[in-house]
């Protein structure tokens, strides 16, 4: 007998395709690149309809801090030049070299001021909680990677950050939180 490997429902489809799209799209939002499409609304979507269980919601949710985590290490290290490369990344993809200009020319002049001085003034602190705020994610790890701030460092407040996101997010899409 044979058996189909195809979504029968909507609600399978998501199941299905929805992990892997959201893991791809936190990493680009952690680039920064991602802001075309919000991954945090898209993934309380899919907890409001799907209502997975607490252990696929919790390996769901590890996989896109990681994910974010993953891609502002990647917009890090493209604005901190003495990081040695690992892989040889830098050579390999066309155009890479360029990121960190398009994403100062994305964000602009009076955003870069503002994210630089809440930086320099509070540190891992202010990039721990502007990942806790949706559209500001990601910013900080232009700063971070201009000052050579340590690299331990930065991935524990990045991820810290991303945590609380993610929480605020299940908080809310399970109706614990009133964000709106």
């Amino acid at each position: 007998m044979i058996t189909s490997v195809l979504p029968t429902s909507w609600t399978e489809l998501v199941v299905s395709a929805g992990v892997p799209l959201f893991v791809m799209l936190f990493y680009f939002d952690g680039m920064m690149l991602g802001k075309f499409t919000p991954p945090g609304a898209l993934f309380f979507g899919y907890v409001v309809v799907v209502d997975p269980p607490l252990l696929v919601l919790s390996t769901v949710v590890g996989l896109c801090v990681a994910a974010s985590t993953l891609g502002q290490w990647t917009l890090y290290r493209g604005f901190n030049e003495d990081r040695p490369e690992l892989i040889g990344i830098r050579r390999r993809m066309p155009y890479l070299n360029r990121l960190p200009f398009f994403i100062r020319r994305k964000v602009g002049k009076r955003w870069m001021r503002f994210v630089t001085r809440a930086f320099d003034r509070f540190g891992g602190l202010a990039l721990c909680l502007t990942n806790a705020v949706p559209g500001m994610g990601g910013l900080m790890s232009i700063p971070a990677g201009l000052s050579k701030y340590p690299l331990a460092r930065f991935l524990v407040f990045a991820t810290v950050g991303n945590v609380f996101y993610m929480l605020l997010l299940v908080a809310a899409a399970k109706g614990l939180v009133d964000l709106f």
